[in-house]
């Protein structure tokens, strides 16, 4: 099976720890998707229910007339009272002692690594169990760092060495 991999473009209000929080697209964030998968055709689109995501996979099935199924267990990670904030709202300290060590450094009333994991991992292994040549995931950061770090054998406490560009897509073949 091919699997791509489309993190969201840019969303409206610029670089949050923004989590679960529902925000839509740019214009600029709509046209790196666009240009993320131009001339690309997948047999299944699976989507994270929210909006900054679920707009673009929707307009993308519909072009491409391929399934789509939304998936609310690729929701991005709970960031809890760090969510909506900037990374200088939060201090850079704290973010940076996240980054290095999520499960010991966590913010306040997030979402547990592990089971956010868990979660993630479970969809996954579900949807690729599907019978598709083809399947396009399009998520946030932190769903696509568990599934990289599972496809990489990487620990999940090492998720966050892993970059993520806006609207980036990676390709693998599983």
């Amino acid at each position: 099976m091919i699997l791509d991999l489309l993190r969201h473009g840019e969303p409206q209000g610029g670089r949050l720890y923004r989590g679960n929080q529902d925000d839509a697209l740019t214009d600029k964030g709509w046209q790196q998707m666009l240009d993320s998968t131009q001339n690309k055709t997948w047999d299944l689109i699976a989507t994270s229910p929210l909006i900054r995501c679920q707009a673009f996979a929707k307009h993308l099935s519909a072009q491409q007339q391929s399934q789509l199924e939304i998936i609310s267990q690729f929701e991005e990670l709970g960031f809890g009272d760090w969510q909506g904030q900037s990374a200088t709202d939060i201090g850079q300290d704290l973010v940076d002692s996240f980054k290095q060590d999520p499960i010991n450094n966590q913010p306040p009333n997030a979402e547990n690594l592990y089971d956010f994991q868990q979660r993630v991992l479970n969809a996954f292994n579900d949807i690729t169990s599907r019978d598709v040549d083809s399947l396009l995931i399009v998520a946030h950061a932190g769903v696509i760092r568990v599934i990289k770090s599972h496809l990489l054998s990487l620990p999940i406490e090492k998720m966050f060495t892993i970059e993520v560009m806006s609207a980036s897509c990676e390709n693998f073949e599983i």
